[in-house]
């Protein structure tokens, strides 16, 4: 009996860790469904740390299917506002920051960009949308951009190019005066030593 212990303790730990994310991923849902009705009634998200938003975005890509054709046809298509509300949130990314964050192989920012790019099916992911996948991924570890709230459910979408909309990200960001420093290609091509985060297609330079 006494040898199962630790056994039981880890399932129990390894379910409360599972009932956590799925609660932090259905309130991630729920901000991002009330913000697109205007309701800023919804409750206060459940996590409070960095650590609790991750688990809650890693458990929304986990049930997110990636790329453009992944909904329903009669899912609409990704709305400008919210391509735009990523675009801006890369803007305003301290790049050499982000390289600075995730140069080395075993920290903390690199185990979280390797978890989320796990989650992200890359065959499905046409080869522009896939480099703003790997800019949020970058950012979201480095922790530039937070995902607690309605945004994590948009950054999930976009990451995994859901309705397109890492793709309308792509052509928001062309059509953009101010283009993304050069340190936002330096610090994306830093993430090209991260399996399984493929490096940049010449298609998409």
């Amino acid at each position: 009996m006494a040898a199962s212990e630790p056994g039981a303790a880890a399932a129990r730990l390894a379910k409360g860790f599972t009932a956590k994310a799925k609660r932090a991923a259905a309130t991630l849902k729920a901000e991002y469904e009330a913000g697109k009705r205007g309701d800023d009634t919804v409750a206060e998200p459940i996590w409070s740390t960095p650590k609790e938003q991750l688990d809650g975005l890693l458990a929304l890509l986990r049930s997110s299917p990636s790329g453009a054709d992944a909904a329903p046809p009669e899912a609409p298509v990704a709305a400008a506002g919210e391509a735009d509300e990523i675009a801006a949130a890369l803007r305003g990314v301290d790049w050499a920051g982000v390289r600075h964050a995730t140069s080395g192989r075993t920290n903390d920012a690199t185990k979280a960009m390797r978890a989320m790019a796990e989650q992200v099916d890359w065959g499905k992911v046409q080869p522009v949308a896939a480099q703003v996948s790997r800019a949020l991924i970058a950012a979201v570890a480095a922790g530039q951009i937070p995902v607690g709230g309605r945004v994590g459910a948009t950054v999930a979408r976009a990451m995994t190019n859901q309705n397109g909309l890492g793709q309308k990200v792509v052509e928001q960001l062309d059509r953009s005066s101010s283009p993304l420093p050069e340190e936002f290609r330096r610090a994306i091509d830093t993430t090209s030593r991260i399996s399984p985060i493929p490096p940049i297609s010449p298609e998409a330079t």
